[in-house]
């Protein structure tokens, strides 16, 4: 069926279908009012089989109520340009809904302080929001707020990192244990028998989210179960940004006991911070792979010194975690929970179309 047949399909084709009433495809629609569990679920078949879409638009507008969206994600200017970019979806997705009465709230904190999350969910908790957008960076704290935002039933979105285990609406990011395995499969083709393979953890005071760790264990455990024979060792390198000296000095240390690795495995998008050193070391560029299409990093693809990054369109997460908020809240619309980004790899050889397509 195509969308414009779609569209002029209403409540009245539904209930035909489903042998109801337009009241009891109402409910439905709407959440209100009791309809029986076999009923709900006919109803909604049909609905997903005739692609029908209420409009929630004019719903919208007509209503002189304001929906406030709440963001607390990290602070870009923490030396971690990569939260430019889900900014930028959001405020993509904010000027679209402008006309429907949708407020945005930004709240950034400082992904390696704990206190500066935990004041800021404090602060998003005082106002009170419809919705909430969030990078649960600390679990632990999130957990806490979580139960707050369960007792007041305000629907959470996470973006970048995902707790499967709590009750948020909805998942928008990169599956981090299959893009590590996507890394290291990458790693295996391009690196001889026996490689020693670098991976660079750095973050302030080496504050590690659990989507860096995810990626690093879905990196391991494909060389444990498709590559067994080829004897890869691996040096781990944690690397603390709170001090100005890093992370040249732990790379030269590293370097002058153990050589010049085969491989590097940067599991954010940090690398530019290792093509930096390699770039003012004057040392030949190895097999080196990275996250995210930031300026930085893309700067040191084109010149030869990062070989590879892997990109999850964070700007695409966040604009898509602020339209699923919206259709929630507006429509009572159901949200698919969890919503894997694609695990592209960029290359110097493709990275004109990623750009251009920006």
């Amino acid at each position: 069926m195509n969308k414009s047949q779609s569209k002029r399909l209403g409540i009245k084709d539904i209930a035909a279908k489903a042998g109801v009433s337009i009241g009891t495809v109402d409910r439905v629609l709407h959440n209100r009012g009791e309809v029986k569990e076999e009923t709900r679920q006919r109803i909604m078949e049909i609905i997903k089989e005739l692609e029908y879409i209420p409009n929630i638009f004019a719903k919208s507008l007509s209503s002189k109520k304001t929906t406030t969206i709440a963001i607390v994600i990290p602070d870009s200017r923490d030396n971690n340009p990569y939260w430019e970019k889900p900014v930028s979806g959001i405020r993509m997705a904010a000027d679209e809904l402008t006309q429907y009465h949708i407020q945005i709230l930004f709240e950034h904190f400082d992904a390696s302080d704990r206190s500066s999350f935990k004041k800021n969910l404090q602060k998003v908790c005082s106002k009170n929001p419809d919705g909430i957008v969030l990078n649960p960076v600390f679990k632990d704290l999130t957990l806490e707020f979580i139960e707050e935002f369960d007792k007041r039933k305000i629907p959470y979105v996470f973006i970048d990192i995902n707790l499967p285990e709590v009750n948020n609406l909805a998942y928008f990011g990169q599956d981090a244990f299959q893009s590590g395995r996507v890394a290291a499969r990458l790693m295996d083709l391009s690196t001889p028998n026996n490689p020693t393979c670098l991976i660079v953890k750095q973050s302030k005071k080496k504050i590690f989210s659990s989507h860096i760790e995810k990626r690093i264990e879905g990196f391991m455990t494909y060389f444990n179960d498709y590559s067994p024979m080829k004897n890869i060792s691996v040096i781990t390198l944690e690397i603390d940004l709170d001090d100005t000296d890093e992370p040249a000095k732990s790379l030269l240390k590293v370097l002058h006991h153990e050589g010049m690795p085969n491989a590097i495995f940067v599991p954010n998008s940090r690398g530019f911070k290792l093509a930096e050193f390699i770039e003012n070391n004057q040392l030949t560029p190895v097999f080196t792979l990275g996250y995210d299409l930031i300026d930085q990093n893309v700067a040191f693809l084109k010149k030869g010194i990062i070989t590879c990054l892997l990109s999850q369109k964070p700007e695409e997460q966040a604009y898509k975690a602020i339209w699923a908020l919206f259709h929630h809240l507006v429509s009572k619309r159901e949200v698919k929970k969890t919503n894997y980004s694609a695990i592209d790899i960029i290359i110097n050889e493709n990275i004109g179309y990623y750009l251009e397509n920006k």
